[in-house]
């Protein structure tokens, strides 16, 4: 993020004063290619104890050029639930986050993984388990 501010933030402060005929049109293929390099495709996997149950909400945050404000910033969120094992696979994002809930007291485990691109084909990104009764985690991935 900071690298696409630096950019957004050069390309003004040198291309505008020079009056350079498709300075719009440099600054936008700019912010584009900066936010390509941030956007990757996730995939989220609960797992642990098979039949375990639980619940959780993840976020999709997605960046997109926009003529106005240079970049437009939105976010999705999901609310899921049901028995381990589940995948959640988003595309495109430039951040993901997830908390998610066992719905048992009892010891049983519960595992949530951020994968960079498909689950054991891609990049492990972020990982948390419990065992706690109602145990919750947070699990979050950003390419840099």
């Amino acid at each position: 993020m900071k690298k696409l501010l630096l950019i957004i933030s050069i390309l003004a402060l040198v291309l505008l004063p020079i009056g350079c005929a498709n300075v719009e049109e440099m600054i936008k293929n700019a912010i584009e290619q900066a936010l390509a390099e941030l956007r990757a495709d996730y995939t989220i996997e609960v797992g642990g104890t098979e039949g375990l149950n639980f619940t959780g909400r993840y976020v999709v945050v997605t960046a997109a050029y926009h003529p106005e404000t240079w970049v437009a910033f939105s976010s999705d969120s999901y609310d899921v639930s049901g028995n381990v094992s589940k995948e959640y696979t988003v595309e495109d994002a430039i951040l993901v986050g997830g908390m998610f809930q066992k719905l048992s007291a009892g010891e049983e485990m519960l595992t949530v993984t951020i994968w960079r691109g498909a689950v054991g084909n891609g990049t492990l990104v972020d990982s948390a388990n419990t065992t706690q009764p109602f145990g919750a985690v947070l699990v979050t991935a950003i390419r840099e």
